[in-house]
């Protein structure tokens, strides 16, 4: 297989790009880095560019397409832009989907978000039968509907070609590379983030909401190995749920954080004042029973001191 991943700078892309190998043209794949790439510049939100970047890596072998890239953010940046996370997101996968069908990509994986399950009408765990039994989170509607129909239209080409396109919907990822921003990451970066300026500056580390909420996470290298699993074996244009079972409170996740930090618990201040976002959203798993997913306290960790030794560069 010759890959393109998109979103090759970001969480996804950059564990992918560990699994998968060199890229072209020293290897066999091909890596779309934000607006750089090894055939040129590429703006995935404008079709016609797209349409003449994915026929350049046509003509150069690429079989395979896993995209990752997406306009991203936490509970804060989702809340106060859904009609631009909605907009740009869905302008990047139409594109993206459109021009991978008319060069008639034989693999495709479309990266999905357990955000796209209903807020209510649900059952515990959450299974891929269900995503269109009500709204999503009010918190997220833009982002969610976005990924929605990210889902909907790789199941739609895959009946129409044939070809194998799947969808895989991970939970909560986690990991380096990641963006570290006190406002717009997700929850494990944000946390680390604070709780890194806590340690330095000696103050209370602020966690957002009461602690309570339920999240299932995924080291991003485990994410990467699903992925490519699921491309080999995932023979249905239902979404593959890659998830790593275990639960966690965010009271859990920070004190995880603070105990790698050498931050006394006493120092963790809740702020109820401020969004919790959804209570739970426990989902099922189509992980393979002998897969060995990382432990959360060993991927938090490496996680942390990859930002501690990138904290110059790091996105934040």
């Amino acid at each position: 297989m010759k890959t393109l991943v998109t979103g090759s700078s970001g969480l996804l892309g950059s564990a992918l790009k560990k699994e998968i190998g060199e890229e072209y043209p020293n290897g066999n794949n091909f890596y779309h880095v934000k607006t750089q790439n090894k055939t040129g510049k590429v703006n995935l939100a404008d079709y016609n560019q797209t349409l003449s970047f994915i026929n350049q890596v046509s003509d150069l072998g690429c079989d395979t397409i896993i995209h990752c890239a997406a306009k991203v953010g936490g509970v804060k940046a989702n809340m106060e832009n859904n009609e631009l996370f909605f907009e740009e997101n869905y302008k990047i996968n139409k594109n993206i989907l459109e021009a991978a069908y008319e060069y008639k990509i034989k693999n495709f994986v479309s990266i999905l978000s357990t955000c796209v399950f209903p807020d209510k009408e649900v059952k515990y765990p959450l299974t891929a039968n269900q995503i269109e039994n009500g709204a999503p989170h009010p918190s997220n509607y833009g982002y969610s509907y976005a990924k929605r129909l990210l889902g909907y239209e790789t199941s739609m080409y895959r009946r129409l070609t044939g070809l194998n396109w799947i969808s895989v919907i991970p939970t909560n990822v986690y990991g380096e590379e990641d963006n570290f921003h006190l406002e717009n990451s997700h929850l494990i970066p944000g946390l680390i983030h604070k709780a890194y300026l806590a340690k330095r500056d000696n103050t209370d580390f602020i966690v957002w909401g009461d602690g309570t909420p339920l999240r299932q996470f995924i080291y991003s290298e485990d994410l990467a190995k699903l992925i490519l699993w699921a491309l080999e074996n995932w023979k249905s244009d239902i979404p593959f749920m890659a998830v790593n079972p275990l639960e966690y409170s965010v009271k859990d996740i920070a004190l995880i954080i603070a105990k790698h930090l050498d931050i006394s618990e006493e120092r963790i201040k809740f702020d109820s004042t401020k969004p919790s976002g959804q209570f739970k959203k426990t989902a099922s798993t189509d992980a393979p029973v002998d897969f060995k997913f990382t432990l959360i306290e060993e991927g938090i960790k490496k996680t942390i001191d990859w930002f501690i030794s990138n904290y110059e560069t790091a996105r934040k």
